[in-house]
């Protein structure tokens, strides 16, 4: 029997092309959804049309008890739960200095990007400690594995940066169990482009000549963390960005000739 994955806010963005790719690559799908209940369930006929088993779930994932049921959903419509991906995470679009958040705001960078996955680990390290297998993996952006700061940005890179410190320790307390816990970072990726696979961009060009990055550049990162052979691949920070994010230091202005 296929494994069985729960990935969360599956239905747009990133966590679409996840979706996609593990159907694919033979996962049985489990996902949560929050408003988007048509693309929820167009995803999840896509994803039976591949031979896999697909569950979409409406879940509140800034409430605990909510992402309980979601987990006890999935594991009594597929049988268990084998590999986790943390895809969602709000973030502010708005340019906000930290000292303007208010403790709502605060707390929903915090609950949203960081807590909640507190919660799903702990909802389902124990069984996969029984079955001596199970695979973690968060989604963090261009530099939290670094704790690198972001102006406008800090309780986002903040809480995006603990994330990548509680990857890599259950990455180390768990490893004996069979279990791995990685981190991919998604470079810019924006838009529908989230979504797309490379098949749908294979004749598009950027100005470099490159086709330009999509969901499934990610999604692929993803599927290479849960594969069952992985296990010495653990409490890894994996960027993909293209090498984009590399600083090229013949790009920076020239000091002047003394």
């Amino acid at each position: 029997m296929a494994k069985v994955v729960l990935i969360t806010s599956g239905a747009k963005g990133l966590g679409h092309s996840t979706v996609l790719t593990l159907a694919k690559c033979g996962w049985d799908v489990a996902f949560t959804y929050g408003k988007s209940q048509q693309e929820a369930v167009s995803l999840a006929s896509r994803v039976e049309a591949t031979g896999q088993r697909a569950l979409p779930i409406h879940c509140d994932l800034f409430s605990r008890d909510s992402i309980q049921s979601a987990v006890s959903a999935a594991k009594g419509a597929l049988g268990g739960i084998d590999a986790v991906v943390h895809n969602f995470g709000p973030f502010v679009f708005e340019r906000r200095p930290l000292a303007d958040y208010d403790d709502d705001m605060w707390r929903q960078m915090m609950d949203g990007n960081l807590t909640n996955f507190f919660w799903l680990y702990r909802a389902t390290v124990h069984d996969m400690r029984a079955r001596r297998f199970g695979r973690f993996v968060t989604i963090g952006y261009d530099g939290a594995g670094e704790a690198r700061g972001w102006r406008y940005r800090a309780a986002y890179a903040a809480a995006k940066s603990g994330l990548a410190a509680l990857t890599r320790s259950i990455a180390r307390e768990e490893r004996m169990y069979g279990i791995t816990a990685n981190m991919v970072c998604p470079g810019d990726i924006r838009g529908e482009d989230k979504m797309r696979m490379i098949e749908d961009v294979k004749d598009v060009r950027t100005e470099e000549g490159l086709r330009p990055p999509v969901g499934e550049d990610v999604a692929r990162a993803v599927e290479w963390f849960l594969r069952e052979e992985g296990q010495e691949v653990n409490g890894t920070v994996l960027e993909v960005t293209g090498a984009r994010e590399i600083l090229a230091k013949d790009s920076l202005p020239r000091r002047p000739e003394p």
